[in-house]
């Protein structure tokens, strides 16, 4: 069985999503995935500075997402 959470991404990781998303999609996996299963299937592997679910900081990658959570996740920035 698959659900469905709506995703945020910021920064450069908007590439990991058609150009068309502008950086925001509802994706598919399967039931009882976890954050760090969503960041693998978006490829994202790059450092990850955030990963908020439902407005608040997620910093257990082992969480497991639930259908319908709205996840954003927000690259280091680097800069001066």
């Amino acid at each position: 069985m698959d659900m469905t959470v709506h995703v945020k991404l910021f920064s450069r990781f908007r590439r990991h999503l058609p150009e068309s998303a502008r950086g925001e999609a509802d994706v598919e996996l399967a039931q009882g995935a976890t954050v760090a299963q969503l960041l693998e299937h978006l490829s994202i592997n790059g450092r990850v500075q955030l990963v908020s679910v439902n407005g608040d900081p997620e910093p257990d990658r082992e969480r497991v997402l639930e259908e319908g959570d709205r996840v954003r996740v927000f690259p280091f920035v680097v800069g001066g």
